[in-house]
């Protein structure tokens, strides 16, 4: 296996931690992103230690902050002369009261949409660099129970639920990358894949705000049972990120059992459209 320069989002704990952990171990060079720095640099000093890798690095930003985004992919730009893979695996569910950032953002879609696309537009340039590079986003089953999205209300200002803005953002996302797609097709790049995957169901702290209400902490209890592991979940995302058969396979969205159908009864060439503007609005600003 050829080795390569994996940027892991969110890999502080979770689906993140376990797929930098194996990439590591199958001595690819590894970038940790992670919002805490006491505890991205304990999982650091666990992937070192465990896997013998030491081309193990981490970076520390919070994505609820764009601006925050935008100085990250300055110091990978820095640091990294290309990237091989950006794993877009960082991602948040939040309460049943519509929180926002300090810009006014709503913070599900925050992170789950906008983050991503922010992250990979700006770290296009040293993708283009890789002779093969990938884009791995993680999405979630839960995008095909997101009902009828509403396109004049991306941000959920009058329609907001805690799920219904988690199911939205996971199919968001997937129009978002296979927009990308056609992106590049357009500008004649040819080396860059993206695909997105799902974890299906995983005990991880991805809930650890929404659990925070009694509802939600029934409802997770009661699911917990037929969750799968959390390497079983990471399963998905590795194998997007460096399985030699999916060289060159792009716009696919992939579960821990292989190749799966997007959910498209809602989707449209103008709604992937909608979408898509109205996220390039939202971070156009940090592009700069």
């Amino acid at each position: 296996m050829n080795q390569k320069i994996i940027l892991v989002t969110g890999a502080s704990d979770g689906i993140g931690k376990e797929t930098a952990k194996t990439l590591a171990s199958q001595g690819h060079t590894v970038i940790l992103h992670g919002r805490n720095k006491q505890k991205t640099e304990a999982v650091f000093n666990e992937i070192r230690r465990e896997t013998g890798n030491q081309n193990v690095s981490m970076l520390i930003a919070d994505f609820l902050s764009l601006a925050e985004v935008r100085r990250f992919a300055m110091q990978i730009r820095q640091q990294f002369d290309h990237l091989d893979v950006l794993i877009n695996n960082a991602g948040a569910q939040f309460t049943e009261r519509r929180e926002t950032t300090n810009k006014g953002y709503e913070k599900t879609m925050t992170i789950n949409v906008f983050v991503p696309l922010l992250l990979t537009t700006l770290l296009l340039d040293v993708l283009k660099k890789s002779p093969s590079a990938r884009v791995v986003t993680v999405s979630s089953a839960s995008h095909a129970m997101s009902g009828k999205p509403f396109l004049d209300d991306i941000e959920l200002k009058q329609n907001y639920t805690m799920s219904r803005a988690y199911a939205l953002s996971k199919l968001y996302v997937i129009w978002m990358m296979r927009h990308f797609v056609k992106e590049m097709q357009q500008a004649g790049v040819r080396s860059i894949t993206f695909n997105s995957v799902h974890p299906a169901s995983a005990p991880t702290s991805l809930g650890r705000e929404a659990t925070k209400s009694l509802k939600w902490r029934i409802i997770y209890f009661l699911w917990k049972p037929i969750m799968i592991s959390v390497a079983k979940g990471a399963s998905s995302s590795i194998r997007a990120a460096v399985a030699p058969e999916l060289e060159g396979v792009t716009g696919k969205y992939f579960g821990p059992k292989g190749e799966e159908k997007v959910n498209e009864k809602y989707y449209s060439v103008e709604n992937e459209e909608i979408v898509w503007k109205y996220c390039q609005e939202v971070i156009r600003p940090y592009l700069g």
